[in-house]
């Protein structure tokens, strides 16, 4: 298995997958655009029904957000014994207000982890969704390079001793001047 960029192991998840294991957990992350054009991003449970993502909240950010700036993303990521997996669904956020949607969704069974009432309901419709998922390992560690540039890399001579430390850079200490007491200016009595 590759991903468009050839790493090994990395498997592309289908939609109909990605739906699926969105199905098998209740928490992700919601990022938003703010009114300024910031990103935001808020953590939150959720309940997939039908092709969108439903959300509860309270009257805050997420709401005037989304309805400035409607276009999110909703992510999740978990795994299991053998496998890593996260899935992202982009599309447009409103707020529900239909009584029969908000109760055929199951979005009011969700425990909220917030200790603030949750009385507003988000819907994400998905315009589109991708997923990957890779083998579960102990992770990689690995160095940044410098930024390579079109001149060849200079190889070290066989010769230089890897254990020899550079010179330490120079240090002064900061010049400190004698400040003279603050008079607070009085005017004169007219007197």
């Amino acid at each position: 298995m590759a991903d468009r960029a050839g790493t090994r192991g990395i498997e592309k998840l289908e939609t109909a997958e990605c739906w699926r294991l969105l199905e098998t957990s209740s928490f992700g992350r919601l990022a938003v655009i703010n009114a300024d054009g910031t990103p935001d991003i808020f953590p939150v449970n959720y309940v997939p029904h039908e092709g969108s993502i439903y959300v509860r909240t309270a009257r805050d950010a997420k709401l005037l957000h989304i309805a400035q700036h409607p276009a999110v993303a909703f992510e999740v990521d978990d795994h299991d014994e053998h496998v890593r997996w996260s899935v992202v669904v982009r599309g447009d956020a409103e707020r529900v207000t239909r009584e029969d949607e908000i109760r055929t969704s199951g979005v009011m069974s969700l425990a909220s982890w917030s200790p603030a009432p949750k009385f507003f309901v988000i819907r994400i419709a998905g315009r589109a969704v991708t997923g990957r998922r890779f083998p579960k390992t102990d992770g990689r560690v690995d160095h940044p390079r410098p930024f390579e540039s079109h001149a060849a890399v200079e190889e070290p001579d066989d010769h230089d001793d890897a254990t020899t430390r550079p010179e330490p850079i120079p240090h002064h200490h900061p010049v400190t001047t004698r400040r003279t007491p603050h008079t607070p200016h009085t005017p004169a009595d007219p007197g």
